[in-house]
């Protein structure tokens, strides 16, 4: 028998086109657990519906309504808690705005994941705004159409900023190897400490 783990969870944020999704991929490849991606998991029936892609706009506080992004979180978070309850480690993937913008709302995606807080870990693509455009151009996707028309609404200070809280920083200009064998090491010692 082999020595039993506690499920744990990479939270992967970052702005649209950042690469997170790919270095995601990546990383739960090189772990072996499950990824969890947010427009895998809800774009087909929100495009479905009729759904417009959405700027994900920080917010401090919970909405009083909770609009489409909302639901797709809502989703994205019960699907992640399921996997973590049946000892599957996840990568999950979303820009996570406001949970990486206000720590109140880092600390509701803890309490809804279920599991102790020492067991979440936050990984953040950091890429150069112009960058980001430059990708988006690149990969021409509907979705982006009006981001590259307005990129400074879009990748205002308060999305392109560190996270509020303690997470580990994805250079986005790195290799994608280059990327998980820094990642793969400052983990290391994140979980020596623990």
């Amino acid at each position: 028998m082999t020595e039993e783990r506690s499920a744990e969870a990479i939270i992967v944020c970052g702005v649209p086109a950042s690469g997170k999704t790919t270095f995601a991929q990546d990383l739960a490849r090189e772990l072996h657990w499950t990824i969890l991606d947010l427009d895998t998991v809800t774009n087909p029936l929100f495009e479905h519906i009729g759904g417009e892609f959405l700027v994900d706009v920080p917010t401090a506080q919970p909405a009083v309504r909770a609009t489409v992004n909302d639901i797709r979180y809502t989703c994205l978070f019960d699907t992640t808690r399921e996997n973590l309850a049946l000892g599957n480690s996840v990568v999950v993937v979303a820009p996570f705005t406001s949970e990486r913008t206000f720590p109140a709302a880092w600390a509701r995606l803890l309490e809804r994941l279920g599991i102790p807080d020492s067991l979440v870990h936050l990984a953040w693509m950091d890429t150069p705004p112009g960058e980001v455009v430059r990708r988006m151009r690149l990969r021409g996707a509907a979705r982006d159409l009006d981001k590259v028309k307005n990129p400074e609404r879009f990748l205002s200070p308060e999305v392109t900023q560190p996270p509020a809280i303690g997470h580990i920083r994805i250079d986005g200009l790195l290799s994608p190897s280059e990327q998980i064998d820094r990642f793969m090491a400052d983990f290391a010692v994140r979980e020596a400490v623990r």
